[in-house]
């Protein structure tokens, strides 16, 4: 425990001399904002190719639903013949 209250006690005091310093903390708010920006863009990214990808998927099975063959399916859709049988499978 008492290990505990001085790795507590350092911590605080080095965030008092943080706190004390107005460009040491702007410099961790921009850091910390560009961290979120970030995480934010990737997660938006992911979720954008997420639903590119399942609208392709139900565009590939539409089309093999109307008789389209594999070669006739990947050109529709601008994609491999490998990457359509990879969906149909």
């Amino acid at each position: 425990m008492a290990k505990e209250s001085i790795f507590l006690e350092e911590a605080y005091e080095t965030l008092q001399r943080l706190s004390a310093d107005d460009i040491k903390r702007l410099e961790y708010e921009a850091r910390e904002k560009a961290l979120r920006d970030h995480n934010s863009f990737v997660g938006s990214a992911r979720r954008q190719g997420e639903r590119n990808g399942i609208e392709l998927a139900k565009k590939v099975f539409k089309l093999q639903a109307q008789g389209k063959t594999e070669e006739e399916i990947a050109s529709e859709c601008r994609m491999d013949v490998e990457k359509v049988r990879e969906i149909l499978e």
